[in-house]
């Protein structure tokens, strides 16, 4: 068993270039998904609404026809949403084959996220028109962050990428949650815990990755799906019934 009194920064370029990937991957697709796509959406539903919404905040924090310091806020909440994604992306995908990872992915994020956005009784569904315009531009947003997060991911977690080539390169993917404050030192912390109990008890490593746990990841992937996918279809069908 390695001594943990002789664990020095290059122990930790491999989980933490893994744990660089997720974050670097989700703030990025936040930010731009998220973030500048969701001021774009709302830019394309006040040219197609009434005008008296201009200035109209919104249920999920934009203000219609108007770009602030609240967007700057709003771009900071889409990057931690983002990162919070690619976290989880890093626990699911060895519950999922390679090449269903983007797939199942865009689906997952446009039923979960989809739910979440969008209710019969929110401002963005009450007096935005036209109203099957504004639903699929709220389950395409997250759709498209469950494309691109997973795709950007993939690529940095592979040997020959930007956070792997050098000795300290790997610290790199980690700047973003220097954005996070707080939270992002707690997700160091437990990263390094959860590393460091692995590193030192094997043998629940290879009960994470059993195939027990496998089949129960999916079933409970699965489970959230199709709970949030039917909220979704229920949601949809008030708004534009």
């Amino acid at each position: 068993m390695p001594a943990m009194d002789r664990l020095t920064l290059q122990d930790l370029r491999e989980p933490g270039s893994t744990l660089g990937a997720g974050v670097s991957a989700g703030f990025i697709a936040g930010v731009l998904i998220g973030g500048v796509g969701g001021r774009l959406a709302m830019l394309a539903l006040r040219l197609t609404s009434d005008p008296s919404l201009h200035g109209v905040s919104t249920d999920d924090g934009f203000t219609i026809g108007r770009v602030s310091l609240q967007t700057l806020f709003l771009l900071g909440v889409t990057a931690g949403l983002g990162m919070a994604g690619g976290l989880f992306y890093l626990v699911v995908l060895r519950w999922i084959p390679s090449w269903w990872r983007i797939p199942l992915m865009t689906l997952f994020f446009a039923l979960v996220g989809g739910a979440g956005l969008i209710g019969p009784s929110a401002v963005d569904f009450s007096g935005l028109s036209p109203l099957p315009l504004a639903v699929a531009l709220f389950v395409v947003i997250p759709a498209a962050y469950g494309a691109m997060m997973p795709w950007i991911a993939e690529r940095l977690l592979r040997e020959e990428s930007i956070l792997r080539r050098g000795r300290w390169a790997w610290i790199v993917g980690l700047v973003p949650l220097l954005f996070a404050n707080i939270v992002g030192a707690l997700v160091v912390l437990v990263a390094l815990g959860v590393w460091a109990v692995g590193r030192s008890t094997p043998e629940l490593v290879g009960a994470w990755r059993s195939k027990v746990v496998t089949w129960l990841g999916r079933a409970g992937l699965v489970a959230i799906a199709l709970t949030s996918g039917a909220g979704l279809v229920r949601d949809g069908i008030e708004i534009l019934g």
